[in-house]
């Protein structure tokens, strides 16, 4: 599986690679962006169209990391929780056992008490 994985980012490195190489002139070209808001407008210096793929390409992956944080604090506190949980429960499983041992062995050292019938069996009809 490390061998496919390891193939897949080199294809897909290649791929990007080609891409870029194959229109290096749209990416080198300066631009500028504007932002024009109804109180004002913005407008930013010429940079190459490269720098604006790098960039919003990081910040794309500031906010996936940024979400996928939040899910992991979430995920270590239900698994903190669950261990509690789970210690408590094999404290009282450990209680139990201990309860049913010393139950058996009280159980053992009494001998149980059996009623004894004693009839005469001379004096019942036959059937």
């Amino acid at each position: 599986m490390r061998k496919v994985k390891f193939a897949f980012w080199v294809i897909l490195a290649g791929l990007i690679g080609l891409i870029v190489s194959q229109n290096l002139p749209f990416f080198l070209e300066p631009k500028h962006l504007l932002a024009d808001f109804y109180f004002a407008k913005y407008q930013t210096p010429e940079l190459p169209m490269a720098l604006y793929f790098l960039a919003l390409f990081f910040a794309g992956l500031l906010i996936s990391y940024a979400s996928g944080l939040s899910e992991k604090f979430i995920a270590k506190r239900t698994i903190r929780k669950l261990n509690v949980e789970l210690a408590a429960g094999k404290k009282k499983l450990s209680e139990l056992e201990g309860n049913i041992a010393s139950l058996k062995s009280e159980a053992a050292r009494r001998e149980p008490e059996v009623p004894v019938i004693q009839t005469d069996l001379s004096e019942s009809t036959p059937l």
